[in-house]
Parts: structure tokens; sequence; C-alpha cells
């Protein structure tokens, strides 16, 4: 017998038998169709011990890294502790360690949470109350930096918005849940190139896959495009085009609205123009959803592989009526 344990609960996986099999028998609801590794809809995560490789058949080394495997044919010959991959981790108390402005509507919020596992570029929930909940991409990385740092944009009328810049300081309390995403280095191969392409805080993940990559010591070329409304909204550029004179392997390629410019600064025209060899690159698309959309399509008519493109596709909260 394997021992496996399922959202808290020990279930034994006889030899030969299949997790999925297991969970059926002692009357797990687990989501399940082909039971042939096909469809994926059984698709769960081990968050502790290794899944055999043969049971992650299909998916990509994002997935793969994350401990994404298929129950129906993971036969596990070890212990594993595994999740339905759209829970979140526990939510965790996190205390604000600073709240600092990036640009004229862009704040940086760096929170530190003890034992809060993450890769960079993923995302949490921050709950800063029980009815004021976002998802916030991590710009922080895990061994270099003792908090968790996010990019925040400030819209006037957003309740999470008024909160940071009205209610929230240093030494409050918040939480947060997760992580979840798959916008991470982890699973690039060392020599691939990389194409790093996003706009407003969509730079927050792709700082933290930077910064990833190269502590990695990521040898191919890595090419960051970031757009913005205004040449204000360019944040961190300073530090970016630092990183870029001292690295041979990296670009920095800041794109601002400018009706003078190629485009107009347009980012995705401007990167879609530029970058005509994309077949073998890993590719990370960050911002707002329209412009992921509009990249992936783009791109993957130009040849690149869907496998290999990781996004981070941010949507509006929904406002209630009482907002």
């Amino acid at each position: 017998m394997t021992l496996v344990t399922h959202e808290g609960r020990a279930v034994d996986v006889a030899p030969g038998e299949t997790v999925l099999e297991a969970l059926l028998r002692v009357g797990v609801n687990a989501p399940h169709s082909c039971r042939a590794g096909n469809c994926h809809s059984c698709m769960h995560r081990a968050i502790e011990g290794a899944p055999p490789p043969q049971s992650q058949s299909g998916l990509t080394d994002a997935q793969k890294a994350m401990g994404y495997f298929l129950p129906c044919i993971c036969r596990p010959t070890t212990p594993l502790t595994i999740l339905r991959p759209d829970d979140l981790g526990a939510s965790l108390e996190a205390i604000v360690r600073a709240i600092d402005p990036l640009s004229d509507d862009i704040v940086r919020l760096r929170v530190e949470a003890a034992d809060f596992a993450y890769r960079p570029g993923q995302f949490v929930e921050l709950s800063a109350r029980e009815d004021l909940k976002r998802h916030y991409s991590l710009a922080s990385h895990p061994e270099e930096d003792p908090f968790l740092e996010m990019h925040i944009r400030l819209h006037q009328d957003g309740r999470m918005s008024r909160h940071l810049a009205e209610e929230l300081h240093a030494g409050d309390s918040v939480h947060v849940a997760g992580p979840s995403g798959s916008c991470f280095y982890e699973g690039v191969h060392t020599d691939q190139p990389m194409l790093l392409i996003g706009a407003g805080t969509g730079l927050a993940p792709l700082y933290g896959v930077l910064r990833d990559a190269l502590r990695k010591g990521h040898r191919g070329p890595i090419r960051l495009y970031h757009g913005a409304r205004s040449r204000r909204g360019l944040y961190l550029s300073d530090e970016l085009q630092t990183i870029s004179n001292a690295r041979d392997n990296f670009a920095y390629l800041p794109c601002a609205f400018d009706p003078a410019a190629p485009h107009g600064g347009d980012v995705a025209a401007t990167a879609l123009e530029a970058e005509q060899s994309i077949s073998d690159a890993a590719i990370f698309l960050c911002g707002g959803e329209n412009l992921v959309k509009r990249l992936k399509r783009e791109l993957f008519m130009r040849g690149a592989s869907l496998k290999n493109i990781r996004s981070d596709a941010f949507t509006p909260a929904v406002r209630s009526a009482a907002a």
C-alpha cells in the first residue's frame, strides 16, 4: 500500500491501483472523464512528494514543476499529499512592512509572512479585510527578500485602492493565500531564448521571473518589453537599465505611448515587429486580459508553441452595488 493524503484525508492506494481508482473507491468525489490521461479533467497537484513522471505525460514544463499530475494514470510508489488544482494554500497572517510609490498611480506593497513558499512571478490572494480580497503578482524573490512584494495600481474608485491609500499602514496586519499561477522561471532551459512582454503592473511578475532567471545563471538571450501609458509609468526603469548594462544577454525595451514613436509606443506592436524568431523561445505575457490574448494569438500564429507560453492576465475586480 502507498499512502496518499487528499485534502487531509488518508487514502491507501493498492499495488497496481491508480490514485483516481483509490479516491473513487473510498467515496471521494474526484472529477474525471477519460481515465486514460487524455482529457486532463482529473488533474491534481502534489504539494508533498513527487508524482511518477509517467503521471505527468502531456503536461507543460511549468505544470510539472508545480507538481501537477493526472491521477487516472498515476500509480505512486512513494507517499503523496495532493490537492485539487484550484485550491489555494491556507491563508496566513502577514505584516505590512512598507507602502511606497513607484509612479503617479502605482505603489509597491511589501508584507512579511512567515514560512510562505512561492516562486517569483506567481500570484497571491491578498485579504485586507474579510470582504476585501484581490489577487496580485509577486515581484520578490524568496531567496533574496524577507518580504512579499506586490505592485498595485491605484484606481480612483477602487475599494482596495482606497484602503491602501487611506487606511493601511506599516505594522498593520493583512492575510495572504496561495501561491497560484505558472508564470515562473522553473522549467525553462538555461540556453533557451526568453521573451518577456507586459504592460503596467504586468511588470511585477516579469521582474520576479527575470531576477530568478539571472540568479540561476540563465545563458540564453532575455528581452523584456514593458509598456506604459506615459514615460512616468515606466517604473523600475533605472533598475532594469542598470541590469541591462551589466548583462550581455539581457535587453530592457521600454515602450510608452507616444504618437512620434514607432507604432505609437504600443508595446504589443513593437514587440511583434521586433521578434521574428520565436519558435524556440520561452514566452511570458503579463498585463491586461486583452493585451495577453492579443499577444498569445499573434505569437502562436507566428510559430510559438503554446507549451512555451506562460501568461498572467489581469482582470478588473467586479464592483458590487454597495462599492
